[in-house]
């Protein structure tokens, strides 16, 4: 019989490294093991302002907790109020309010507008829209408001709790809505508001309780501003379609995500041959047709190997795995060996595994958080970037990797340069397509870890 094994056994240091502990360079982890995924470092820092509405605290702030790439404080009004000058602006990057104030004074407000004209970042939700009834410089800052009382011949905003809200995309491109879906949600909605002209409407819904208008992007200042309508109870924080669109907002608004746009990448698969790349073992194994790559399994593609070296860059690919399908994206593989022990392998997969062998994960080193869309059979996205030791994977526009591989044993030793490859459909049945695969290198900049 094994021996019993607790953690009231171990000392704190040996908890620490029990969870860290990582094989070899080369060996791939074993599923079922467990590995926390390494600290993130360069986290996005919030300062949450609530006060004068009541909420459900916990599964509220669950929801900030659940972003690995976040840490938050929470300040309450009115001393959220002494947050906003220069000085203290610079312990956050993102402001994000869920308070519903109006006790301000003349100099906190012009602290506030000097912060914002400067360009912090604002993710405003809820009832925060109502904020600062008097000050005409609420309604710019953003980009519409909920009236508590008539004004300026408009009549009192209305709202409605505990009704099914079927929302719609606005904008699919938009970098926080991109891979969203529709959703219904149990919330609240707000009707009669005002929004301004020029605010870019993110979300949309038809419910006769609620302006048609729910989530929008705009800018004051320098500032990004998004708001969401949605968020008052647990109803919407424990929503996997709302908790995404928050930590979307915030990324966004703090640069933190992807540019949808194709500047400076340039396509390396044509679309009609595979010109420019080598196939590792049998030509069968990979077919080009209408400008997808198809791998079906079985017929042994093993690889494609891109036939040219690259150290950072930023690769961009579409694609699409049948259900129980299972391929990957290497990245820095030297031309001979197993690309996924001589350099990394972004992991593709429709089956049943843990975090550090599904999707988006860097096979066997380094696990996903928080674990991505696999769904079969649907076009999805890879953007990983390289810059030196610092990998950084997005899969859907979603941050599941974050890492600095000089730091992570078992990545220690591999190259910061090699080859980029595409695996073929390697398991006993299914298929794996690619498409749009784009190039961006980095020559002109500077190869950094973490900052």
């Amino acid at each position: 019989m094994a021996k019993r094994f607790c953690l009231s056994m171990i000392t704190p240091v040996s908890v620490l490294a029990f969870l860290y502990a990582v094989p070899p360079v080369g060996v791939a982890r074993e599923e079922g093991q467990v590995l926390s995924p390494p600290l993130r470092v360069d986290k996005i820092r919030l300062l949450i302002v609530t006060g004068g509405h009541g909420f459900e605290r916990d599964p509220f702030f669950a929801m900030f907790k659940a972003y690995p790439d976040m840490t938050f404080r929470e300040v309450k009004q009115p001393e959220a109020l002494k947050w906003y000058t220069a000085e203290k602006s610079r312990e956050y990057d993102v402001l994000v309010w869920y308070d519903l104030w109006d006790n301000a004074k003349p100099g906190d407000l012009e602290n506030l507008k000097a912060l914002l004209d400067r360009g912090k970042p604002l993710v405003a939700l809820h009832h925060s829209i109502a904020n600062y009834q008097d000050w005409p410089e609420a309604i710019k800052i953003l980009g519409g408001k909920f009236y508590t009382k008539p004004a300026g011949g408009r009549g009192t905003s209305t709202w409605k709790e505990g009704i099914q809200l079927k929302i719609r995309v606005g904008d699919p491109n938009h970098p926080v809505t991109r891979f969203m879906k529709d959703y219904d949600i149990l919330d609240e909605g707000y009707g009669e508001m005002e929004l301004l002209p020029g605010t870019h409407p993110l979300l949309t819904t038809e419910n006769p309780h609620s302006d048609k208008s729910v989530a929008w992007a705009h800018t004051y200042g320098k500032s990004a501003v998004v708001y969401i309508q949605g968020g008052h109870d647990h109803f919407a924080f424990e929503n996997p379609n709302y908790r995404r669109l928050v930590g979307q907002a915030i990324r966004f608004v703090a640069g933190r995500l992807p540019d949808p746009s194709e500047k400076g990448f340039e396509p390396i698969f044509n679309g009609k041959d595979l010109d420019g790349w080598t196939v590792v073992a049998d030509r069968a194994g990979f077919v080009v047709k209408d400008g997808i790559l198809r791998s079906d399994s079985g017929k042994n593609g093993q690889w494609l190997r891109y036939n040219r070296e690259l150290g950072d860059f930023v690769l961009r690919v579409e694609w699409r795995v049948s259900k129980d399908g299972n391929a990957g994206v290497f990245i820095r593989s030297k031309a001979e060996g197993n690309p996924w022990e001589t350099g990394h392998e972004i992991q593709i997969s429709n089956q049943p595994r843990d975090e550090m062998h599904c999707t988006g994960s860097m096979y066997g080193r380094v696990p996903v958080d928080p674990r991505p869309d696999e769904s079969p059979d649907v076009w999805h996205e890879f953007e990983i970037q390289c810059r030196g030791p610092r990998i950084k994977v997005f899969a859907d526009n979603v941050p599941v990797i974050d890492v600095d591989q000089s730091k992570v044993e078992s990545a220690k030793g591999i190259p910061l340069k090699g080859f980029i490859g595409l695996q073929d459909s390697h398991n006993p049945s299914g298929w794996i397509e690619y498409r749009k695969v784009m190039l961006k290198e980095l020559k002109g900049e500077k190869s950094v870890g973490p900052s």
